[in-house]
């Protein structure tokens, strides 16, 4: 059964919802990279062979192991930022999107998708915090797509998720999707 919403961890999947199968337009997903650019790269996460592909219109599946390194508690944070991205120049546009909230807080008030997310892997239920280090498998959750309006300008987009120790980014991903 597919499920939207909101996710975590991968709050990035926030953002990819961004039309629905009735809507009058698609979303192809063009890349999904962990970022490697902070100096505590490698120390909070591990993105191991975590990996989200599209199974089909405005559907993706994320699937693969990822690990946790040490626990994640409100003094973490996660960040979610949508940009319009100009593909030819490589360049981030104008901010559209962006949603900032302390890591327990942000998993455990999702109501919509990460239940679902978690009987389609072994993370732990909502309510525990600190969220507990340690490796988890996300085994091909499913999701379909719906967000923005049937207006929504079409583009490439930018979408950053960026796991945040006192405000200080220490890991994340970064996609980009083209609506068209």
């Amino acid at each position: 059964m597919t499920r939207y919403g909101s996710l975590w961890p991968f709050a990035l999947l926030l953002a990819i919802h961004i039309c629905g199968a009735e809507k009058p337009y698609s979303v192809d997903l063009n890349s999904f990279d962990p970022v490697k650019d902070y100096d505590s790269d490698g120390k909070w996460v591990d993105w191991g062979t975590l990996r989200m592909k599209k199974v089909g219109r405005n559907k993706f599946a994320l699937a693969g192991d990822f690990e946790f390194k040490l626990n994640m508690g409100d003094e973490q944070g996660i960040m979610l930022r949508v940009f319009v991205y100009d593909s030819g120049a490589g360049q981030k546009g104008p901010l559209v999107m962006n949603v900032k909230k302390p890591f327990c807080k942000f998993v455990n008030e999702d109501e919509k998708t990460y239940p679902y997310l978690q009987k389609a892997s072994n993370m732990p239920e909502q309510g525990d915090c600190p969220f507990p280090k340690g490796q988890y498998k996300i085994d091909n959750y499913e999701l379909e797509t719906e967000f923005l309006p049937d207006d929504a300008p079409k583009g490439d987009y930018l979408l950053e998720l960026t796991i945040l120790d006192k405000d200080v980014a220490v890991a994340g991903l970064i996609a980009i999707v083209t609506l068209t």
